[in-house]
């Protein structure tokens, strides 16, 4: 009896190890890539009203190995009014091993103008929803906030 109490408590012991998540808190940058497909309705409601559906390959660079040089594809859906207004959409990113992580995102954009140029900034909520492999268990939230150049800056909390 004694032998295998004993023996019990080390499987325990054992798979507490192996089952216990890693918590982080990540930073990474998503440059804009090329858009793969893009769709946009104008309801004609309001001047420059415009619906947009657009789908991206992104890259996201990070200091953490899991998250560095690691491609992205954004399914994203905008409501803008003269180039602001809100975005919302779901992520996946492929990483280096073949696993996958899975995001939703919302936020607001904002078209600036600038010495004669314009260009869009936002700022808003992410959360990792799930994933494969090694992410199969993934979940956290955090922000991103995009600035001039088509960079976004992702600061997130994570359990994988």
């Amino acid at each position: 009896m004694r032998t295998t109490t004993m023996a019990f408590a080390v499987v325990l012991a054992v798979a507490s190890t192996v089952a216990a998540a890693e918590k982080k808190s990540i930073t990474y940058y998503n440059q804009t890539g090329p858009i793969l497909s893009r769709t946009s309705a104008s309801p004609g409601d309001v001047p420059g009203h415009e619906i947009i559906q657009a789908t991206r390959q992104d890259m996201t660079t990070s200091p953490d190995a899991d998250w560095n040089e690691v491609p992205v594809i954004n399914y994203g859906q905008s409501d803008l009014v003269g180039g602001s207004g809100t975005v919302s959409g779901y992520a996946v990113r492929t990483h280096k091993n073949g696993d996958k992580t899975y995001y939703k995102y919302q936020g607001k954009l904002t078209t600036v103008a600038e010495g004669g140029n314009t260009y869009t900034i936002g700022e808003g909520t992410v959360d990792l929803i799930g994933g494969t492999g090694k992410f199969a268990n993934a979940k956290g939230s955090g922000t991103w906030k995009a600035g001039k150049g088509g960079a976004a800056t992702i600061k997130m909390d994570l359990e994988y």
